[in-house]
């Protein structure tokens, strides 16, 4: 009994062990960020070709990298980047995406967006058809990976969802129309969503074998309307 009780303190201190250092990391990377928008701001005066995401990105890529080739996990700096760098991708995805939609509504006007409305559903519709079939027939036709036509249109859904964020913030650094942003941040909502059942549907057939049109037909209704 007492040699479980320790197993499960040790556990639990493991685990608050491993929260610490990825709160650690994670303050320092926000603080990165601020000194980076800080150098950009005050002493560049915004006049570095470079977006702020960019450079954010271009950042992470070199923090990243340094740490991948040191092999001693020595400090809790280092641990919680493993930890980090480990981390379910599932948890990522419920906890940013439900931020970005919220941003996104939050901050859309419906009498802005509303003029909008018909061109974001064509970009959303037929364009993302449009561009799921150009991005499938160059990995067919041009990649050296042999995919057949099911995982290379799977392929061209993950492509398709934009991520509008860095456009968008530009567009108003820039002080273009709000109806040109207002019709991205439309169409890029509306996107992600027909990407993601294109792709619901195209990894079921890949996975299942099934490819009929009438269960493509029943899988695109199904995973439109949330079943």
């Amino acid at each position: 009994m007492t040699a479980i009780s320790n197993g499960t303190m040790d556990s639990h201190d493991r685990g608050e062990h491993a929260i610490g250092t990825v709160i650690l990391f994670l303050s320092f990377a926000v603080l990165a960020g601020c000194i980076c928008k800080l150098i950009l701001s005050q002493i560049l005066k915004n006049k570095f070709p470079a977006p702020f995401t960019v450079i954010v990105l271009i950042l992470g890529f070199i923090i990243g990298t340094i740490i991948a080739h040191i092999y001693e996990m020595s400090n809790d700096f280092l641990l919680g980047e493993k930890e980090l760098r480990e981390i379910n991708p599932h948890l990522l995805y419920y906890i940013f995406l439900p931020l970005l939609i919220f941003d996104s509504a939050f901050n859309s006007r419906f009498h802005v967006i509303r003029p909008q409305i018909v061109s974001a559903i064509l970009l959303a519709g037929p364009g993302v058809l449009i561009s799921i079939a150009i991005v499938a027939v160059f990995a067919v036709y041009i990649f050296p990976y042999h995919w057949s036509w099911l995982v290379s249109i799977m392929f061209g859904s993950i492509l398709s969802a934009t991520d509008p964020v860095a456009v968008v913030a530009l567009l108003h650094d820039s002080g273009a129309s709000k109806s040109l942003a207002a019709l991205i941040e439309l169409e890029s909502l509306l996107n992600d969503g027909s990407a993601f059942v294109m792709f619901m549907v195209f990894r079921d057939i890949v996975v299942g074998g099934s490819d009929s049109a009438k269960k493509i037909i029943i899988d695109i209704v199904k995973f439109t309307i949330g079943q």
